[in-house]
């Protein structure tokens, strides 16, 4: 019996390889859908690029656990071989791209996380600029709670692009027009912000987005603008028409002849000549709150963008990163490295650089 056993554990060993290689291979997929009327390039880090016709698509696959991922469109691009250009996302000339292309471009950012415990994050940056509208949606999946709404930047700020940020094929940011830390051109990061409210724009943002690790997401380029992702689980289909029946006597409708027709009593008419000066009152109110609102929220966004400005002008101004940032720099403060006054500090790694942050514990 001993004997068996051991041979049978033995045959397991291959199923139990091959449960351990697909648990370690997993990966997200994006659909990469090219909607412009004209031809994009497309490139992705990790991932590298292809050339997308109008109506074309390119399912990337990105392994869970990447940290720093990244996604754009290249535009006006003339790539053969290892030669090329493009006007805007270039990345030395090749369609497989290694490094991150020049501004400016629409720029989808994202890190995956990996197990049931960690989420994905990901966000629409035009911190480089402009050049195609873009959104970055994750795919619903009936059943499936805990993802956010994903970002949306369906407005071509091309067209509109002030004349101190144009450039060859999109529109620069004021943020890679300062040298300064933060951005001295406020009133056009408001101009990008207002155009595109779910975009991350400048270092004050928040516009990061999360779903559950495992989501899979849709980057689509010159979307519509009431662009809706289905459900990836089929639909039941809809319940056959009921047969109509024939109509009885009962539910057939009665002829209306002259008689019952009756005429309008001046009760009537006074209600009539009472509710039409109360509902004029009513709409000239609610127009009246409308406008004073609107005024109201101009004055406050326009003192908002003075105070930014006088803030923007300050020397050495540290960057701000937000808390989910953070917590996926550090693979949710995974590693610490030791504690210190008033918090722990954590191994982090942003981009190319490692980095280390201290999560305050002991404030109050």
């Amino acid at each position: 019996m001993a004997v068996a056993s051991t041979s049978s554990s033995l045959h397991l060993l291959p199923l139990l390889l091959v449960l351990l290689l697909a648990a370690t291979s997993e990966a997200t997929t994006f659909k990469i859908i090219n909607q412009c009327s004209y031809t994009v390039w497309p490139a992705a880090l990790p991932g590298g690029g292809v050339k997308l016709d109008p109506g074309e698509t390119w399912a990337l696959n990105v392994p869970a656990g990447t940290l720093a991922g990244r996604i754009w469109a290249r535009t006006g691009c003339s790539l053969l071989g290892e030669g090329g250009s493009c006007q805007t996302g270039d990345c030395s000339g090749l369609l497989a791209c290694t490094v991150s292309g020049r501004s400016p471009n629409t720029l989808g950012e994202f890190s995956l996380g990996q197990g049931e415990s960690y989420d994905d994050f990901f966000d629409i940056s035009l911190t480089n600029g402009f050049n195609v509208p873009m959104d970055f949606l994750p795919v619903p999946v009936q059943g499936r709670s805990g993802c956010s709404k994903g970002p949306r930047c369906a407005a071509n700020i091309t067209s509109q692009c002030p004349r101190e940020l144009k450039a060859p094929g999109g529109c620069n940011n004021a943020c890679t027009r300062s040298t300064a830390s933060s951005c001295s051109y406020t009133n056009y990061s408001a101009f990008f912000k207002y155009m595109c409210p779910d975009a991350y724009s400048r270092p004050d943002d928040n516009s990061t987005y999360a779903c559950p690790s495992g989501t899979e997401y849709q980057v689509i380029f010159c979307p519509l603008i009431n662009q809706t992702l289905l459900p990836t689980a089929e639909s039941p289909l809809p319940a056959p028409p009921a047969e109509a029946t024939p109509p009885t006597p009962s539910t057939l409708p009665t002829a209306i002849g002259p008689t019952s027709m009756k005429p309008k009593s001046p009760s009537g008419r006074r209600v009539v000549a009472i509710l039409a000066p109360l509902g004029g009152f009513i709409l000239l109110t609610i127009l009246f709150l409308v406008a004073f609102f609107i005024c109201k929220r101009r004055t406050q966004q326009q003192h908002e963008m003075e105070e930014e400005e006088e803030f923007g002008e300050l020397q050495g101004t540290p960057m701000r990163f937000t808390f989910q940032q953070l917590r996926a720099a550090t693979k949710q403060f995974a590693y610490k490295l030791g504690e210190g006054g008033f918090g722990s500090v954590f191994k982090g790694q942003f981009g190319d650089q490692r980095i280390a942050v201290k999560r305050l514990d002991r404030t109050g």
